[in-house]
């Protein structure tokens, strides 16, 4: 017994050694962090409903907080609507910095992108865009193998008040959409301009999502199978078919029916903001 007690006392003190260089050196990191200067030292930090909102000094939103702050939460609220889910719980911190070269110097990322907890904005893509990316991820549908999916519905949900379906029909007038099946060669998807592949995939993803319900535009969405095979299973319909199904959509919801690319009010779809 008193060689048992006399090891026991041993391996305390042991401990109590060990415990004191935790404290001494953890004492160390501590004094030398608070040196550091904070990344968002001098940002406003606002919060309201869902979101805790760190908005850079520099960005033009900082004089405008109200009406970001009442925007994202009602945008918040519309996406979780069309995407059948719950607002989620946590609370979503949306970091928003000033156009320009600020997110990248501060974060070693362009803008926008997000993670779990955070949203990263930087007053170039509409308010939704990311936004619907990061809902979708909380839903548990990650990106799938096909870009036009995976761009379209957050384009599709981006508040940004452009006819997609419009820019569709005035590409399929002037003769230059892209087929159905080139939508699914993401090879083909990078070479196209950016209005075009936004414009495409959101109208693609919009047809669906109104006609066929999101089941279906999620097992598109997270297929394995190639592009043709996946939409000719699912919706039981060759591809022409189902092409001309989405463009007769198109132009019914279209603006100008007959319109033109080239008369179009929005000819570039710039994704700047303008004041």
């Amino acid at each position: 017994m008193i060689r048992y007690r006399f090891i026991d006392k041993k391996i305390i003190a042991y401990l109590f050694l060990f415990v004191l260089a935790l404290l001494f050196f953890g004492g160390c990191e501590e004094e030398e962090s608070e040196n550091l200067i904070p990344k968002y030292q001098d940002w406003a930090i606002k919060g309201h409903g869902h979101f805790i909102f760190h908005i850079s000094p520099k960005s033009r939103w900082t004089a405008k907080y109200k009406e970001i702050s009442e925007g994202y939460e009602k945008f918040l609220r519309e996406i979780c609507v069309l995407l059948e889910m719950p607002i989620p719980n946590d609370t979503i911190h949306m970091y928003i910095y000033n156009p320009g070269k600020e997110a990248k110097e501060i974060t070693g990322r362009e803008t926008p992108w997000s993670n779990n907890t955070e949203i990263h904005w930087g007053d170039k893509y509409p308010y939704g865009y990311e936004l619907t990316k990061f809902l979708l991820r909380k839903k548990g549908i990650k990106d799938g193998k096909f870009k036009a999916m995976n761009e379209g519905v957050p384009f599709l949900l981006d508040f940004s008040s452009k006819n997609y379906h419009d820019k569709t029909n005035r590409r399929f007038n002037s003769g230059t959409l892209v087929s159905l099946s080139g939508l699914g060669d993401n090879n083909k998807l990078d070479s196209l301009d950016f209005a075009t592949r936004r414009a495409e995939s959101a109208s693609f993803c919009g047809f669906i999502m109104f006609n066929y319900g999101l089941d279906r535009l999620f097992m598109i969405h997270q297929t394995s199978a190639d592009w043709k095979d996946a939409i000719e299973t699912i919706f039981q319909m060759p591809i022409e078919r189902f092409e001309q199904l989405w463009l007769d959509f198109a132009r019914e919801n279209s603006n100008d029916p007959e319109g033109l690319v080239e008369d179009d009010p929005d000819p570039d779809m710039r994704i700047i903001r303008n004041e």
